[in-house]
């Protein structure tokens, strides 16, 4: 009776022990443990000390919009009007025009087109880059370069900028501001332009005694009138402040897409406006008698020509930029 009794206490001590003994599993019990590795951290995306390069391309446009598609009758133009030039015999045509020695190619700047005098245009696009340091994870220091397609004349500048940025999660809404200098595009004005072409009679159909020597050795066959639109080069460095909001979306840890829109200021250069100028055409009509002169006369014509000047006003520029931000 006590062996049974003995027997049944040591079978109950050896199941109480067993939860005990395989508690932390058959490792464990053998001695060895399993060390389980964290799961690796989500990447910061926008981070301090952080350098970032965005690489844009942008959309911009004039505060001064022009008048680029007027027309006019380039005859009405003409700023010699009404020209003193005497009247010379066409015998092929009957046509009554100016002499070859009066005025034969004109070319007269005759008024600004557009305010705006960077552009020469109402739009444009450009493109540029910014290198940038973020000594924080809001605020940062950089540099910006862009370049502008304005008409005939490229245009280009660099600033040095101050960003403020406030990110959660992949988005980082941010205000920038800077300043620097620009240097190029140009101004649109119209240009009056007239073309002679000078001809020869080979055997005039009234007697020489009554025909001038004009009539005889050269006259005109056609005077093409016409008017150009032309850019003139702005050839002066101004100032430049830049204000501006965007959004920036990381894609990945270094990889981020910018969108922002900002407003230009162009400011600094000596104010000289445009001024008009008296031009004089002076020739002469020489009347032959019998193959002889017996009568000069002095022909004077005079216009009002305008003379470009060059400021820092009517230059200021919205800008609309889309790029890539590669961050590190």
């Amino acid at each position: 009776m006590k062996k049974l009794t003995l027997t049944f206490c040591a079978l109950f001590a050896l199941f109480a022990a067993t939860p005990a003994i395989f508690a932390d599993g058959p490792e464990a019990y053998s001695g060895k443990k399993e060390v389980m590795q964290p799961a690796p951290p989500v990447c910061d995306f926008y981070r301090a000390h952080e350098w970032d390069l965005s690489i844009w391309g942008a959309f911009m446009f004039a505060s001064d919009t022009g008048r680029f598609d007027q027309f006019r009758d380039p005859t009405l133009a003409d700023p010699f009007f009404p020209d003193t030039d005497p009247s010379t015999l066409d015998v092929f045509t009957g046509f009554f025009g100016e002499q070859g020695n009066e005025n034969p190619n004109e070319r007269i700047n005759i008024g600004q087109v557009s305010k705006n005098q960077l552009f020469a245009r109402d739009n444009t696009w450009g493109g540029g880059v910014d290198v940038k340091y973020f000594w924080s994870k809001y605020f940062g220091v950089g540099v910006e370069g862009l370049g502008i397609a304005a008409q005939t004349n490229f245009a280009g500048g660099g600033l040095a900028t101050l960003t403020v940025r406030y990110p959660f999660g992949r988005f980082a809404p941010y205000a920038f501001g800077g300043v620097g200098f620009i240097d190029g595009g140009a101004t649109t004005y119209q240009f009056y332009n007239e073309k002679n072409v000078i001809g020869t009679v080979a055997a005039p159909i009234v007697p020489p005694a009554l025909v001038s020597a004009d009539v005889r050795q050269g006259f005109v066959t056609n005077e093409h009138e016409f008017l150009t639109t032309d850019a003139v080069y702005n050839n002066h460095i101004r100032g430049l402040g830049q204000l501006g909001l965007g959004l920036e979306f990381r894609v990945t840890c270094h990889i981020g897409l910018m969108a922002d829109i900002s407003w230009n200021f162009v400011f600094g250069q000596e104010d000289h406006p445009d001024k008009f100028h008296l031009i004089t055409e002076t020739g002469h009509d020489v009347t032959e008698f019998q193959g002889q002169p017996f009568a000069t006369t002095t022909i004077i014509n005079r216009a009002l020509e305008l003379r470009p000047g060059h400021s820092s006003d009517n230059q200021d520029f919205g800008m609309a930029r889309f790029g890539v931000t590669f961050s590190y």
